[in-house]
């Protein structure tokens, strides 16, 4: 048994910070001894202060704020559409549930798409408005060809503060909170792979316990990571790359159905 794989860039800044928080607290555990890494353990819990206050730096980030505002608005325009092309699905005109059938095919291609994180979301929503601009004479059969416009509008708005990160302080707070992550994870990383080392020369018998309580907190966090992207959890534990729910009314929750149309 060995220590499962997690993938800590995914993780948001929090979350990153809970997890690691966490194998603190179990290496320092009296319960579960974990011998033979006195010295890994001693540079990991020396940089876990360091990432707490580089939290809440970007915490209290006046740019970090505006553009979590600024990510959140390009999403409104976007699930608005979804829902409002969806319900035309059943119109009584068959060239109107036409066309609106073919614009839920695009909306199922990139079903989770405010979901994603956000560098990730801005590629998808220019891949997304492609789609759409190709299919532009349904949009204006079903009367929603001045949705494209205002989901492109608050997209641009996002990228372009994205790009005007004039404020100095803020980009070397957004900084530091990525080294510190990257010495956090090389630390954690040590650990890792020194104990999955010992139990593979030695088996698991003094790192049993530790080796089991940890994967069970890696298990919850692949599958925060595997929720939150819209996929479902893969068998071998590790998080996956994101699909999206099925309902085209609603791309923000996850769900396990597949649609399907005949």
């Amino acid at each position: 048994m060995f220590i499962k794989t997690t993938h800590l860039n995914n993780y948001q800044n929090e979350e990153h910070y809970a997890f690691h928080t966490y194998v603190e607290e179990l290496l320092d555990d009296p319960t579960l001894p974990v011998p033979k890494i006195g010295q890994q353990r001693a540079v990991y819990k020396s940089l876990l202060p360091k990432e707490r206050q580089a939290l809440d730096k970007v915490k209290k980030s006046a740019f970090t704020a505006r553009l979590d505002a600024a990510n959140d608005a390009r999403n409104k325009p976007i699930i608005g559409f979804y829902k409002v092309s969806a319900g035309m699905l059943n119109h009584f005109n068959p060239e109107v549930s036409a066309a609106a059938y073919r614009v839920s095919v695009v909306n199922d291609k990139f079903k989770g798409i405010t979901r994603l994180p956000k560098e990730r979301k801005t590629v998808a929503i220019h891949k997304y408005l492609d789609a759409l601009k190709a299919i532009m004479p349904d949009l204006v059969l079903l009367g929603l060809a001045d949705w494209y416009p205002e989901i492109e509008a608050q997209n641009n708005g996002y990228v372009n503060l994205k790009k005007s990160q004039f404020a100095e302080k803020d980009e070397q707070i957004t900084l530091k909170m990525k080294e510190v992550r990257v010495e956090v994870d090389d630390a954690y990383d040590t650990i890792k792979d020194r104990i999955n080392a010992y139990v593979t020369i030695d088996g698991d018998a003094e790192f049993g316990s530790f080796i089991t309580k940890l994967n069970n907190r890696i298990y919850s966090f692949n599958l925060l990571l595997a929720q939150r992207e819209g996929r479902k959890k893969k068998d071998d534990d590790e998080p996956t790359e994101p699909t999206e729910p099925t309902d085209p009314a609603d791309p923000t929750e996850p769900t396990d159905d597949t649609k399907t149309k005949k």
